[in-house]
């Protein structure tokens, strides 16, 4: 398929071709509603994929990712659950920040807690991914009533800061790009597909069509805000304080949790993640195969039925 084809009429062509890489058979293809509120002085965006007389699910992506990145264990889970897929403050298309506003951390956590309000949900599942994943640390530790069981992928507090090794640095290199115009889509494609080896070239055109926008000139432009994290990458006093208020924050939660590593993860170290796990008091590791750092991308079918297994029992 090439760029010009690449339309958003394609929209489920491209999803239908991302899930059978994956070899999965989901009951049906279906695209989630886009949803739009303002949250906190910022409109917000977030996928809703239907069947809200289900238990809710809320689902927070990592850093430089978007809502979309939940979407093929989505395809797998809709049925049993509500599923929310937030777009993050300056991630995907929830607009930046506005000036003179704040802009940190502790913003994230409390967008949280106000989409929690704006749906009118007293008790959910929190599932979060590396950046979401610490927001819905804190996000729990602060109103645990709120969150009937945690789900966190592939983050712990010792992989707060730079990550390390190839897949960190892939990773950096990545997010470091952002400011950066895409000339033509299928350029792009190319990088991402060298990048990231784990992921099929299927599935990366699908979620690189929700990660870029075309401009009126032809160019690509990354969607998203990429001020913050570049600030906060650059200020390692930041992290080690961040670091250890998540130690702080793991120690004070008690409701039932999962976490779920990448086997092949270089963010989250296997003695980082048991260490998580002793801290807390209701907590379980899961080790996913054939995933690094992108667990529910990698290996779709894993996370969810991991996921689903683990509220199942818990919620």
């Amino acid at each position: 398929m090439t760029e010009e084809s690449a339309t958003p009429g394609d929209y489920l062509g491209l999803m239908a071709a991302a899930a059978r890489a994956h070899g999965l058979e989901p009951l049906a293809l279906v695209q989630p509603a886009d949803r739009y509120v303002q949250l906190n002085g910022v409109t917000f965006h977030y996928l809703d994929w239907g069947n809200d007389d289900l238990p809710p699910v809320i689902l927070l992506h990592g850093g430089g990712l978007n809502a979309h990145t939940w979407d093929m264990g989505a395809l797998l889970l809709r049925d049993r659950y509500h599923l929310i897929a937030l777009d993050q403050r300056g991630s995907g298309d929830t607009e930046p920040t506005p000036k003179g506003m704040e802009n940190g951390w502790d913003a994230m956590v409390d967008d949280v807690h106000a989409l929690l309000d704006h749906l009118g949900y007293d008790r959910v599942v929190l599932c979060g991914m590396s950046m979401g994943g610490m927001n819905a640390l804190f996000a729990t530790a602060r109103d645990p009533r709120r969150v009937g069981a945690l789900v966190v992928v592939d983050y712990a507090p010792d992989s707060a800061g730079r990550p390390p090794g190839p897949e960190g640095n892939s990773i950096m290199r990545r997010l470091q790009a952002r400011s950066q115009l895409v000339e033509r889509f299928e350029d792009q494609l190319e990088r991402e597909i060298q990048d990231s080896p784990r992921s099929h070239p299927d599935h990366l055109r699908y979620s690189l069509w929700h990660s870029l926008r075309q401009r009126l000139d032809g160019k690509w432009e990354w969607k998203g805000d990429h001020r913050f994290g570049a600030r906060a990458r650059q200020d390692p006093d930041a992290w080690a304080r961040r670091r250890d208020q998540l130690w702080e924050a793991v120690r004070a939660i008690h409701v039932p949790t999962l976490l779920m590593r990448g086997e092949s993860s270089q963010v989250v170290s296997p003695e980082g993640a048991e260490s998580m796990v002793a801290a807390m008091t209701n907590a379980r590791l899961v080790v996913v195969p054939n995933a690094g750092h992108n667990v529910q991308t990698n290996n779709p079918r894993v996370f969810a039925a991991e996921l689903d297994a683990f509220i199942s029992a818990h919620f």
